[in-house]
């Protein structure tokens, strides 16, 4: 499901990501632990087509992320540190928004409506995204990553801002 292969990732003189290569089968869960700066965020950054490697390569779902970065992108769910939401929209809003951008067609808002559930968010579904909590925040960046049924799902510090319950429900 997921191929990295000798990945690296240069600034100048400074190295992130120094040669890492594995392998995540489908129904396999990695996960990366380390100290601040180890490169964590920068490898997912790049297996998720956010950043260009400076050497190797990353294949999702079958995709080449550098050859073929659109249908990678298709087949991936992505939860950044800091979930990209549009203050000024809200919820409802913002998933609707989306799952269109993601390629949902039909039935969009059913399947708003049962991520937001599944995501424990539908009772903040009218709030703007601006005025929620960052647990809150965090689960709406969670909903937008699954919306779509992702062949790979890619969490960089899902339960950053999570009470321990969410934290829980979450795992």
């Amino acid at each position: 499901m997921i191929e990295v292969d000798h990945l690296s990732k240069r600034y100048g003189p400074f190295t992130a990501v120094d040669d890492v290569s594995f392998r995540v089968e489908s129904g396999q869960i990695l996960g990366f632990l380390g100290p601040n700066g180890a490169g964590k965020t920068t490898t997912m950054r790049i297996i998720t087509g956010y950043m260009p490697a400076t050497s190797g390569r990353a294949i999702v779902a079958g995709y080449d992320d550098f050859e073929q970065p659109l249908e990678a992108k298709r087949r991936t769910g992505y939860l950044p540190e800091t979930p990209p939401l549009y203050p000024d929209m809200t919820v409802r809003e913002y998933l609707t928004f989306v799952a269109k951008i993601k390629g949902i067609r039909s039935h969009i808002k059913d399947r708003v409506g049962e991520v937001m559930k599944r995501t424990w968010v539908a009772d903040m579904a009218d709030r703007h995204c601006g005025k929620l909590s960052k647990g809150y925040r965090q689960r709406v960046g969670l909903a937008q990553a699954i919306i779509h049924n992702p062949d790979v799902l890619i969490l960089d510090e899902p339960t950053a801002g999570l009470d321990p319950q969410s934290r829980l429900a979450l795992w």
